[in-house]
């Protein structure tokens, strides 16, 4: 069968004309891509939370940070912000990339960035030359440094922190001097004005851009709230939240420690080995992965334990097996498909280093990516939809006695600010909504004594009052 050759839309055709006279350049015309262009986490639970959606070829959409765009990762001190981020950069220099890190915080140790990877040394010095570190006095420094670097069409740039943002004006003033005062939200309207720049450049030069922020206390939460994505706030102004199409929230978990004998205190101490960190994605425009959450291990000295994490993924999905024994200690135990050998220890550190002494690790990651990537289902938009109209709308049969109306039709209701209406937005009577949020008919015989057992609790209430 022949296939058909298309042509652009008239329409189209004279808006080109009639823009390049207009002197429009041609670079402002997008070319569509199914796939984008990403550079690795270093963390398989990290690449599939932001876009392990297949496609259907089979191949995922993003799995690393998209080229092109900015990121926001967050969280509460030694949450692993910078580990990741310098994991990342690592992971581009690896693809012989080009990175640049704003540390604003002054707190990047170099033996460590060197253990993942990323040499901020120059060449006169040993170094690769594919990483430089600055640290920019004021905002306004910051700007013109990140600009130019994308124009440059440098790979990868981390800004170490927002937190750690200072305007000139601010920087320069008399803190003694009560006259001499900063405007309020002076940050966040920099911000305001400086990210759609950046977001057009990058764009363009296909730099992704990280940006590093801490968590302040949200004073207008609710008492009630309890996520802490509720709780806690950013600073910097809401641009950033607005500008990034992802935003990562990184909260610890629990920490695995090591008995070391203390030779002053003369006892042993409990000294913490590593972190489970909880990734959760805040808000995701590359894949329909928003609201999910992960779990990675952060090993101090080391970086991300990617082995490490992938066991915790094997035994979520029990391909790593956990019980207790006699002294109710925690063994592990995992039996290899292919040969039928059986690996199993005591704690899981002995675990994890007997599975990567015997080579199991690589058919253990293959197993846990094939169920990480059945539970990231694609749902398209129609199943979307219905999925949010069940959500919100139950169908009553109107086969029962007394019906609303002569139809005998399916009734459609939905409940709109405690109201339950019909589908031709008129408020409907006789029903309401139990504890599950369904809709159910009242029983008119049961009426009466509803209102006599309230009067009578209430008759109680004021007896004892």
């Amino acid at each position: 069968m022949a296939k058909v050759k298309t042509k652009l839309n008239a329409k189209l055709k004279k808006f080109m004309a009639l823009a390049k006279a207009k002197g429009l350049s041609d670079d402002v015309y997008v070319t569509p891509s199914l796939k984008m262009d990403y550079t690795p986490t270093g963390s398989t639970v990290l690449d599939m939370l932001i876009g392990g959606s297949k496609l259907s070829d089979g191949s995922m959409v993003c799995p690393g940070w998209p080229k092109g765009h900015m990121v926001e990762i967050y969280g509460r001190e030694s949450s692993g912000k910078s580990t990741i981020a310098l994991t990342a950069m690592g992971q581009e220099i690896k693809r012989g990339g080009v990175g640049l890190y704003v540390d604003l915080e002054h707190a990047v140790v170099d033996t460590y960035a060197m253990k993942l990877g990323v040499d901020f040394r120059p060449p006169s010095m040993g170094g690769t030359g594919q990483a430089m570190r600055i640290a920019p006095r004021t905002f306004e420094e910051t700007e013109s440094a990140v600009m130019n670097a994308a124009m440059a069409k440098i790979d990868m740039i981390v800004i170490d922190s927002v937190a750690g943002l200072v305007s000139k004006k601010e920087a320069s003033r008399d803190s003694m001097d009560e006259k001499d005062k900063v405007g309020m939200a002076e940050i966040p309207r920099l911000m305001s004005t400086w990210l759609p720049k950046l977001q057009a450049v990058i764009k363009r030069s296909g730099t992704v851009v990280l940006f590093l922020n801490q968590t302040r206390d949200n004073l207008r939460a609710s008492s009630f709230a309890k996520a802490e994505e509720t709780l806690k706030t950013t600073p910097g102004g809401n641009a950033l939240k607005f500008w990034t199409v992802i935003r990562m929230m990184l909260k610890p978990r629990m920490s695995a420690k090591a008995k070391i004998y203390n030779p002053i205190l003369k006892k042993n101490e409990d000294i913490q080995i590593s972190t489970d960190i909880e990734v959760k994605m805040i808000k995701n425009k590359i894949a329909p992965k928003q609201g999910h959450s992960g779990l990675i291990t952060i090993r101090y000295g080391v970086g991300i334990d990617e082995v490490r994490t992938m066991l915790n993924v094997a035994e979520a999905y029990g391909i790593v097996k956990k019980t207790k024994n006699k002294q109710r200690r925690d063994v592990f135990s995992y039996t290899s498909p292919s040969t039928g050998k059986k690996v199993e220890y005591v704690g899981i550190e002995r675990f994890r280093h007997k599975m990567v002494e015997l080579g199991h690790m690589e058919e253990m990651f293959s197993m846990c990516k094939e169920k990480i990537m059945e539970g990231f289902k694609n749902i398209d938009d129609d199943e979307l939809s219905k999925l949010a109209e069940k959500a919100v709308i139950t169908k009553v049969s109107a086969d029962v006695e007394d019906t609303i109306t002569s139809n005998t039709e399916d009734i459609i209701m939905a409940v709109v600010d405690g109201k339950i209406i019909d589908e031709n937005g008129n408020e409907v009577e006789g029903y309401t909504v139990d504890d599950n949020g369904e809709i159910i008919k009242l029983d008119d015989s049961l009426d009466d004594d509803i209102l006599n057992s309230l009067t009578d609790i209430d008759a109680d209430i004021d007896s004892d009052l």
